[in-house]
Parts: C-alpha cells; structure tokens; sequence
C-alpha cells in the first residue's frame, strides 16, 4: 500500500501502509534505535543508549544474520529468579504531559511459560518485580505483556488508576512481528494500536494522575523463578515527542 501520511498532535508522520510501521515522524525530539550493530548501544558519555538489566542466566544480545538488526531478550530454563531487560538507566526524557508516542515492531520468539513474563512500553524509575503476576514493577507504566502464553494484553498505572490485563484481543505467532504503539497525546486517554488497530478500546486508559511525571523507554523479560522460558526480539524501538 505504499507510504502514506498523517498528521498527529502537530507532527506530520509518514508510515508504512502496509505495517503501520512509522516511517520518519517529523518531531522535535525523536529517538530511535534499530538495533543494527554488533552490540548493543549502550549508555556512554554522549551517547543515548541503554542500560542493561541481566539478572540470574538471563541475556540480552543482538541477534546474528537479521535483516535490519534485531535485539533477543532471553530467560533461560534455570529455575531462578531472571531478567533481562533495557531501559534508560533511570534518566527520564519523555515527559508524558507533552505526547510522547512509543512504538516498537516485535515478535514473541518463545513464548512465556510457568512465571515467565514479557512486557514492554514506557516506565518511570525501575523497580524489579513481575508485572502480570504480581503488579509489581515502576510505579508509574504502560505496556503491552504477554504472560504465560502469545495472547497480548495491556497494564497501565498511574500510581493511582491501574488497569490489569486489559485484552487486546490480539494473539500472536511465534517469529511473526508486529508494530506495537502507545500513544500518549491525550494523557486522560492513552491508545494502544497493533499493527495499526486499536486494541483495548472498551477500557479509558488515564494516566493523569500527576503532572510532569517523566518516563523512559523499559523493555524486559521477567520471572520471579521457576524454570520457564520466554524470549522477546525486538526489531527496532522509536520515540517522539511533538513538544
């Protein structure tokens, strides 16, 4: 279908058609990785990258031979406590009263069994702790997870409001990617779209408690112990912000 055109807060955004893929978002602040070296990017002087959550025999690794760059989050089968995750190291940018939208195009490699959980979206300050099992986590979030299966559901808190495995009604395949997106133009009423579609809509997702409260990129494959798996490839991360 081509690249087509929307305007969205004030920021014209070219997509994909096709995958709803967003292609350039013309906004002031816009960050984006693609995953396409041999390592991960990580935090440095002057270098916008990511903090790197490795507990227990979890890992998080760029995976060889894949086009355009993929990253693996992993939980191995040892029966322990495992993350592996990326996040910002705490340094909060995205201020969620100016709008900021998040996307990612991922694919669940392995599914999460036992007490294995995969999330991702956008957070305050981390804080172990599982999400579906146990609402545990940054106080402050918004994420699609899958947990104990490849049907996605949604988890918001506002550290006030918490919305708890809100279905999608979305189940995925195995290896099969699609573009995730949290929008956060109207803060009393944040959207999540798959591939494009909105999902979730029967439930208003209010994140209005507070004001100013700054976030951060938080992508994390999580289990409090057991001996499940679950692996998350992620294709590439983008944020922007139209102000």
């Amino acid at each position: 279908m081509g690249t087509k055109a929307r305007w969205n807060a004030g920021v014209l955004t070219f997509y994909d058609g096709s995958t709803y893929e967003t292609v350039n978002p013309n906004a002031p602040l816009y960050f984006y990785d693609d995953f396409e070296g041999a390592e991960i990017r990580t935090t440095a002087a002057g270098v916008a990258g990511w903090t790197l959550k490795d507990t227990g025999g979890s890992s998080e690794a760029i995976i060889a031979n894949q086009h355009g760059g993929v990253v693996g989050l992993t939980l191995a089968v040892t029966n322990e406590k495992e993350e592996a995750g990326l996040y910002m190291g705490d340094v909060l940018n995205w201020n969620l009263d100016k709008g900021p939208i998040f996307e990612c195009r991922a694919a669940v490699h392995v599914a999460p069994t036992v007490q294995s959980e995969l999330y991702f979206g956008m957070a305050n300050a981390y804080v172990e702790g599982p999400i579906a099992e146990a609402d545990a986590g940054p106080t402050v979030h918004a994420f699609f997870c899958f947990d104990g299966g490849l049907a996605c559901t949604i988890h918001t808190d506002d550290a006030a409001t918490d919305n708890d495995a809100i279905a999608t009604g979305i189940t995925v395949l195995a290896d099969v990617y699609h573009v995730f997106r949290i929008d956060f133009t109207t803060i009393t009423d944040v959207k999540f779209y798959i591939d494009g579609v909105a999902v979730g809509t029967g439930t208003t997702f209010s994140m209005a408690n507070g004001t100013n409260v700054v976030t951060q990129p938080f992508l994390m494959a999580h289990k409090e112990t057991s001996a499940g798996l679950g692996v998350l490839y992620v294709d590439y991360v983008k944020i922007w912000s139209p102000r």
